[in-house]
């Protein structure tokens, strides 16, 4: 019986494989008509460290504003959902603000895009929408 770390991570990687480099976007981060004052936050500290995204899970609620705060701890990274159109360069020690309104149930995967090292593959994770 698969894990469901080991469950994420066959999604995530299929995702990544079978999709291509990159994933098409299929949401605008925040749309124009989100009052972002009237709907659900949660904010998350996430850290790119070779070769993981930490946490490598994310899970909200549909219908709520999430704001990542990354930090690369270890060089050079970056920050690919591209379901939402999002792709930052995390310098080291930088940290960068990422916005997105989770608006529809799904599982959304996220990856490094940077190359890191040899690890770059498999780091990832998933956004996931409740």
């Amino acid at each position: 019986m698969m894990t469901m770390r080991g469950v994420i991570y066959f999604l995530a990687t299929g995702a990544f494989f079978f999709g291509g480099c990159g994933t098409s976007q299929q949401f605008e981060a925040v749309p124009s008509d989100v009052n972002r004052n009237a709907v659900p936050v949660i904010s998350v500290k996430m850290t790119a460290h070779r070769y993981d995204f930490i946490p490598d899970t994310v899970r909200v609620r549909e219908g709520t504003l999430l704001k990542l705060s990354i930090t690369a701890t270890d060089g050079t990274h970056g920050f690919n959902l591209g379901a939402f159109g999002i792709d930052e360069r995390l310098e080291q020690g930088e940290t960068k603000e990422v916005a997105l309104y989770a608006g529809r149930k799904g599982v959304y995967t996220f990856k490094c895009s940077h190359i890191c090292g040899i690890g770059h593959l498999g780091m990832n994770g998933v956004l996931l929408v409740e």
